[in-house]
């Protein structure tokens, strides 16, 4: 994939999702067009979140509710105190 000079947030965006489905990236929900694009390994790659220090000593925890973020949601709920019974999205 080759990015060019003067190209547009959008055009870098149509290079991703087109590279991410002609390579069999992309993972559910398809397509990945006009959506921040979940992708294979997405849910192994967020477990990674937990051998950060900043999440360590992190009080709150802010995650939007996008497909690739799923994993984060999850181990938020499993490691950090829930307030108000709920994790809240923004």
């Amino acid at each position: 994939m080759e990015l060019r000079t003067g190209v547009s947030k959008q055009d870098i965006r149509e290079q991703i999702w087109d590279y991410m489905e002609s390579r069999n990236l992309a993972d559910f929900p398809w397509p990945v067009h006009h959506r921040i694009p979940n992708f294979k390994g997405s849910y192994l790659a967020c477990q990674n979140i937990r051998d950060l220090e900043v999440f360590a000593r992190t009080r709150e925890v802010k995650v939007d509710p996008d497909k690739p973020l799923e994993g984060i949601r999850l181990l938020a709920l499993q490691v950090k105190d829930v307030q108000n019974g709920h994790l809240e999205h923004s």
